[in-house]
């Protein structure tokens, strides 16, 4: 299949365009087929849904802003967000003071006894020193470390593993979100936050998924777009299918020109077409031609009002590709 960086070159250049749609209709938007359906609140962080209904499937009409626990470190990226530095999560002075008192007291160490002598009665003391100011927490473990070195490689073992534990994750994902979110001004309210592949499966509040490809060409279908058109590979389908699921378009889809952090063969992050493309991951996975994992996944352009239905990679080795979701869920009319 088509490397989607080369769909995205075409569209710097505006190159892509459709042809003969005059002579081939493949799209007429069947306004019947949609109406609004109830918000929906998320129970996990309270954050408020438009949605519609489109046969019988009801779809969130806006992007996921759903932040897992340690946010990009769990894969849920804001505009131009960097990963965090994880070799700078170190805990604070008093959670550090924490773990050393922690360790130390642990019975299962036996007082960290030298030599068969307890050195209880020389640390104890530094304990009260630590909580009461007068030394730092790398001070007290210095002390501890110089009597019995083996505390200190205990310690430093333990320390490895801050970076997996969910307050630490929390806090320095936050922190990194905060400072992107500052500088780019406020990207995830409007357009939603943008996903690793994984971090989309895992995000879905419960009750929804992940639309897989075969949702998506429900949805088109039932939109206008003829079924023989909705299962064309690596092709833009539909004239004016992409405008009538964009912001502000007729069936009230609103996909906004979010961008994505998109596959390429580079170093270092590629955010690219924010107000110019949007791109959804599918749940349906794929293995391309290089033998690696890819999804199908969907995207548009003010380029181009068709819609594209083609496969991504899901990371370039260094980085994971970063895209928009959309969650739907079976529609069940309630009994009158």
């Amino acid at each position: 299949m088509k490397s989607l960086l080369y769909t995205l070159l075409l569209l710097a250049t505006g190159a892509l365009i459709g042809c003969h749609d005059e002579e081939n209709p493949s799209f007429s938007y069947r306004s019947s087929a949609v109406t609004a359906g109830p918000d929906f609140t998320d129970p996990r962080d309270n954050n408020v849904y438009h949605t519609i209904r489109v046969g019988n499937q009801l779809w969130l009409a806006e992007n996921l802003r759903y932040a897992p626990n340690g946010y990009s470190l769990d894969g849920a990226f804001t505009w131009e967000e960097k990963p965090v530095d994880q070799k700078k999560m170190v805990p604070d002075d008093q959670i550090l003071g924490q773990m050393i008192e922690e360790l130390f007291l642990d019975p299962k160490f036996d007082g960290w006894k030298v030599d068969g002598t307890p050195i209880d009665n020389f640390i104890l003391p530094l304990f009260k020193h630590f909580k009461r100011g007068r030394l730092t927490a790398a001070q007290l473990r210095e002390n501890i470390a110089y009597l019995n070195p083996d505390f200190d490689d205990t310690l430093t073992t333990r320390l490895a593993s801050f970076a997996l534990q969910p307050a630490a994750r929390a806090k320095y994902g936050r922190a990194n979100f905060e400072k992107a979110e500052k500088a780019n001004g406020g990207y995830v309210q409007k357009y939603g936050f943008l996903y690793s592949y994984a971090a989309a499966k895992a995000s879905v509040p419960e009750g929804w998924r992940l639309p897989s490809d075969q949702d998506w060409q429900q949805l088109e279908q039932a939109l206008g777009l003829s079924s023989q058109e909705a299962q064309l590979d690596n092709a833009w389908r539909g004239a004016g299918l992409g405008t009538v699921m964009s912001e502000g378009g007729a069936a009230g889809f609103n996909a906004p020109l979010a961008g994505a952090n998109a596959y390429q063969k580079a170093r270092g992050q590629l955010y690219v077409n924010r107000g110019k493309s949007w791109y959804y991951w599918t749940s349906t996975p794929v293995t391309l031609n290089d033998s690696l994992p890819g999804a199908i996944v969907r995207m548009s352009s003010h380029f181009n009002d068709k819609v594209w239905r083609g496969t991504s990679r899901l990371d370039n080795m260094e980085r994971p590709v970063l895209y928009s979701v959309r969650c739907v869920k079976d529609f069940t009319p309630k009994a009158q």
